[in-house]
């Protein structure tokens, strides 16, 4: 079974006026869904190239600071036609100075939360290890 590889990005929002707490960018899918954008690596693209077009075409964002690499997770789905497929995410954490979101027709909603709001949001346990692996590295 073939492994489908995508990259995904933690996003903050970061701006030259101090909040209290940082703010993170959920995107919400048409299933109900929270979660990163994200997308299929293809074929010639290193992970950072399929991170900044993902991210433009989910989000509309075009200027990107990509900091770290968070980690990885791995799962399985059934496609369409009931075909079970598995599947590898690379999470970067990145930060940005856009605010304004263009959502592709991937989604139906957005949503900057704060660090213990987005973990409430987040509807995948996997997604969650995400946003707790980088919290634990120190990196936000």
């Amino acid at each position: 079974m073939n492994i489908e590889k995508s990259v995904g990005a933690v996003i903050k929002y970061q701006t030259s006026v101090n909040k209290k707490e940082p703010e993170f960018l959920l995107l919400r899918n048409r299933r109900g869904y929270w979660g990163f954008p994200q997308g299929h690596k293809e074929d010639g693209e290193t992970e950072i190239q399929t991170l900044f077009r993902e991210v433009f075409e989910e989000t509309g964002i075009n200027s990107l600071n990509i900091l770290s690499f968070v980690g990885r997770i791995r799962y399985s789905f059934f496609k369409g036609e009931g075909v079970k497929s598995r599947k590898e995410v690379s999470f970067y954490y990145a930060t940005t100075n856009i605010r304004d979101i263009t959502l592709s027709n991937e989604h139906d909603d957005y949503i900057w939360a704060t660090f213990s709001d987005a973990l409430n949001y987040l509807n995948r346990k996997q997604l969650k290890s995400i946003m707790l692996m980088g919290h634990d590295k120190g990196f936000y």
